[in-house]
């Protein structure tokens, strides 16, 4: 509980430093002290008492702020806005005189860290003129230490809520800060989102808690666990653990704390490396004040226009966008509207290379080119008007406003905008109003397609034959087989920017054949290496993803993490409908085997992204905010059915951006959400299970293993579909599972294995089947009983088994058993007693035993045709092999007359092209020759 006394506020200087050449700044969290919250048990003040010996040449400031939530005098009514104002400016003063220009590594605890974020962007976005003082913090700002700051929100907020509101009755409190900490605060994500142009250059440390902390009664929280304390998309940035709770690890009673020793290593490591960094910093930022201050002066000299972006000399054409930009943009008839073209997609995939290529073959149609780095709004604005002040020195007080107004009574000019990816960019006031030009665009936010939306295109993965070129042209290789190059664009999933790096690789070593290996191995380093030179890409394809993932909301980014473990494409909008809908809960197939209690642990973080209750109208919402982007997109069947695709690079560039704990996390989730999705089929359609297969496959082997009664649910989906491979692994694993906690003779168990058996059978493993199918028949009859169905059902399965190993004598004693039994049990007339008659005639037939196996025969059709009815499947089946039977006992006629009937029927049931209907045509055709009706078995035989 705060104290009633008043917490001193703004900076204190813990050290001045020998010669500093860093100032040390820390700021605390929720609740916190600007000298406490850095002191140990035993009084040690580590900024104070430790690191000003091993860090002599750093100032060292500590900032406090009143970030109480009940005090019983007061508290403050400050939001984290107002705090970071008040931060940046006091920071402000505090190096005004001493060196405003020193580079500054941060320490932020908790709460702190988000202010600092906030405070950061509010000075990087500060005005030339009036702000520079504030600029001064954003330029010399070299590294950040975070210490537990919740950028994704922090768990216990909710406690700490309703703990207010009942010490409201005798204190003051304030919830404000603490809603804006709530897990998925739109406050966080707002805030994260301005930081992120700063934060791309600053060096960041992300220190994450071990231990839960002490809340009330014994109970203990992690406050804010990994995958909250580390911004996600920040591939530069260290994640380091330390071994104490949230409040400890800012806490370190000496040099020998091993929390201490890895802290201050950090810290000297990077006040080595501050200056130079900075220094150039400052370069950028002097240069472009004396852009933003110099006033605009007439001059005769000529302003040069911005040059368009050159084409790589390794480009390959790509054929059917070049040829949908010409249609739009060039016209071969009038048009009453404004020919544009939208080329969007996510980076990387070649769309500025493309408009350059097409750009430059048809320079020559249009009377000007204006050429604009949309990346930024002010970038925007310079570039046009470097376009006007370059017609001529009449023009060189106009603006930005000024181009737009020329060219709007100008005719058969071009306009390309380069790289329009910022979310919130509107294009509208910047595009001319006039017919007579066109406007080519690249972005990567889907939105602008509403600036043509009967003109845009999606640049996805390049054609399998582009991309072996341009890997080709790019590695400066010809090999005698393209099948290496295959493998590797298909392994890049065809990415243009992924090509170019791996060409780029493999024209510094070499090596084409070994590039494969390499990467599978190295992949993240490989994806994430800059080195391009030459190829007119600067940024690797991991960064480029960056930029895409880092707009994204913690929720979104959240949702893209579980679909990097399913399949990338047809991802059903169903299966996340149907998991909210039933609770995200595993289907219990036997009570014997209820789901594990930490699948309760896993549908709660479900319940933060999805909700508790199914909200169409929040999840098109989600599902929208990660499309603009191009990182999803959706299809739908001619059937109303949704499906979401994500490319394999991007789920790929997800998962290396993962550690192992938060792989198991995420990969758990997908599995959560496919367990809440299965369910028993409501009809005889298995069409749900098939839409589910791929997804299940996709997950790691030990994610499908987890839990017996999750491989039990996923098993209702592998052997509905007949995916024999997958079923053997559960069955195997459930097997071993269930014999270890139910015991092997327990019906659940033995329930497995005869499946298991099956399973085996089907696979061709037909020794194994045996063996196993041995041990179940035993088995069953040691528990059930001889005359239990399930005995006499493994009895069967055996016998089958027997058969096709060509064990015919024993086959045909354990078939005239099960025919035996199911007579007596089931009575002559029952479908499974009419089955056994009819794997026993088989069985005969295959023994030579004719005579008998046509009497058989014969009774298994007379049953089938007065139950079943001469229409269907079995009653057909019956008759082929009756028919099969009478020809090798030389009854050629009938045999003829009863396989005519047997195709007559296949034709009008099936359809003349299905294989039962064209096996039926060869077996008539083989016995028209034996007929010696040679030209209808060769008309036959033909067809």
């Amino acid at each position: 509980m705060s104290k009633t006394t008043q917490k001193p506020h703004g900076f204190i200087e813990l050290s001045p430093g020998h010669d500093p050449i860093v100032d040390i700044v820390a700021i605390h969290g929720l609740d916190g002290h600007r000298e406490q919250s850095w002191t140990a048990e035993g009084g040690t003040m580590w900024l104070k008492d430790l690191l000003p010996d091993d860090i002599s040449n750093a100032r060292i400031l500590s900032y406090g702020y009143d970030a109480d939530t009940r005090n019983f005098s007061r508290t403050s009514t400050q939001n984290i806005f107002r705090h970071a104002e008040a931060f940046a400016e006091d920071l402000s003063r505090s190096r005004k005189a001493a060196h405003p220009k020193r580079p500054i590594i941060f320490l932020a605890h908790s709460l702190g860290g988000v202010i600092l974020k906030k405070a950061l962007a509010l000075c990087h976005g500060a005005d030339f003129e009036t702000g520079h003082h504030l600029r001064d913090i954003s330029t010399s700002t070299f590294a950040i230490l975070f210490f537990g700051t919740p950028h994704g929100g922090a768990n216990g907020v909710q406690l700490a809520e309703w703990m207010g509101r009942v010490l409201s009755m005798c204190m003051s409190t304030n919830d404000r800060m603490l809603k804006a900490l709530n897990r998925d605060s739109s406050e966080l994500e707002n805030i994260q989102k301005v930081y992120l142009p700063v934060g791309t250059r600053i060096n960041t440390i992300f220190f994450y808690e071990e231990y839960a902390t002490p809340i009330m009664r014994g109970m203990k929280e992690l406050i804010v666990p990994r995958h909250l304390a580390v911004i996600q998309g920040d591939s530069r940035a260290r994640v380091v653990v330390l071994h104490a709770d949230h409040c400890e690890m800012v806490k370190y009673s000496g040099r020998d704390d091993v929390n201490y020793k890895k802290v201050v290593d950090y810290i000297a490591e990077l006040v080595v490396d501050a200056t130079a960094t900075v220094e150039e910093n400052w370069m950028r930022e002097n240069g472009h004040r004396a852009v933003e201050n110099a006033e605009p002066k007439p001059s005769s000299k000529m302003v040069l226009p911005k040059p368009r972006l050159p084409v790589s000399r390794n480009y390959v054409q790509r054929h059917y966008i070049y040829d949908f930009i010409t249609e739009k943009l060039l016209p071969s008839t009038p048009t009453e509207q404004q020919p544009r073209c939208i080329l969007h997609g996510l980076g990387g995939g070649g769309k500025t290379q493309v408009a350059s290529f097409w750009i430059e073959r048809h320079k020559d149609k249009f009377s000007r080119i204006v050429v604009v780095d949309a990346s930024i709004e002010r970038q925007i604005q310079a570039d046009l008007e470097t376009a006007i002040r370059s017609i001529g020195p009449q023009h060189s007080k106009a603006t930005w406003k000024d181009t737009i107004a020329y060219l709007s009574g100008e005719r058969g000019w071009l306009m390309f905008l380069d790289n329009a990816d910022q979310p919130d960019l509107r294009l509208d006031k910047y595009l001319p109003n006039s017919i007579y030009g066109a406007v080519l665009v690249t972005t990567r936010n889907r939105d602008c397609v509403m600036y043509a939306q009967d003109s845009h295109i999606q640049v996805e993965k390049m054609a399998e034959s582009e991309a072996v070129d341009l890997l080709h042209n790019v590695a400066k290789v010809t090999p005698s087989s393209n099948n290496a190059s295959v493998a590797i664009v298909r392994e890049l999933g065809m990415w243009a920017l992924a090509i170019t790096q791996a060409g780029a690789y493999i024209f510094r070593t070499r090596r084409l054949d070994r590039y494969l290996a390499t990467l599978r191995k190295h992949r993240d380093k490989l994806m994430r290496e800059a080195s391009l030179q030459g190829t007119n890409y600067e940024k690797s394809i991991y960064a480029a993803f960056d930029l895409s993932f880092g707009l994204l909301s913690r929720k979104a980014q959240e949702f893209m993490k579980i679909c990097a473990f399913l399949h990338h494409s047809s991802i059903p909008h169903a299966l996340f409908e149907r998991s909210v809908s039933c609770g995200f809960h595993t289907y219990t197939v036997w009570e014997s085997c209820s789901p594990p209690g930490s699948d309760e642990e896993i549908i709660s973080d479900l319940e933060v992204i999805f909700g508790s209750e199914w909200d169409d109208l929040s999840f098109q919402a989600l599902i929208d905010s990660i499309a603009q982007g191009s990182l999803i997109d959706t299809s739908t069947e001619s059937d109303g059915q949704c499906f979401y695709n994500v490319h394999p690079l991007v789920q790929t560039y997800i998962r290396d951006s993962l550690g192992q704990d938060d792989r198991e996390r995420y990969s758990l989730s997908a599995c959560q959400i496919l367990l809440g999705a299965v369910r028993p089929l409501e009809s005889e359609s298995n069409a749900w299970y098939r839409q589910l297969l791929a997804h299940v496959d996709q997950l790691p082997t030990e994610v499908k293993l987890g839990h017996p009664s999750h491989s039990l649910a996923f098993l209702m989906v592998s052997d509905s579909t007949g995916s024999l491979n997958l079923s053997q692994m559960l069955q195997e694993y459930c097997h071993s599972e269930l014999g270890r906690v139910l015991g092997p003779k327990h019906p659940n168990t033995v329930c497995v294995m005869n499946n298991l058996a099956s399973t085996l059978y089907g696979r061709g493993q037909l020794e194994e089947a045996e063996t196993m199918g041995r041990e179940v028949l035993a088995l069953q009859t040691e528990i059930l009983g001889s005359r239990h169905p399930d005995t006499v059902r493994a009895m069967s399965n055996l016998a089958i088994t027997l058969y096709d190993r060509g064990q015919l004598e024993e086959a045909e004693t354990m078939r005239r058993e099960v025919l035996a039994l199911r007579t007596e049990i089931l009575g002559s007339r029952h479908p499974h007693t009419v089955t056994a008659m009819n794997n026993l005639a088989n069985t005969l037939y295959g023994r030579g035993q004719l005579e008998e196996a046509e009497t058989m025969g014969r009774e298994v059709l007379a049953l089938r045709t007065e139950i079943l009815g001469p229409r269907h499947p079995d009653t057909v089946m019956a008759m082929n092999n009756l028919a099969i039977t009478l020809y090798d006992r030389g009854q050629r006629e009938e045999a003829e007359t009863m396989q005519r009937e047997v195709l007559a029927l296949r034709t009008e049931i099936l359809g003349p092209r299905h294989p039962h209907t064209v096996t039926a045509m060869n077996n008539l055709a083989s016995t028209l020759y034996g007929h010696g009706q040679l030209e209808e078995a060769e008309t036959m035989g033909r067809e």
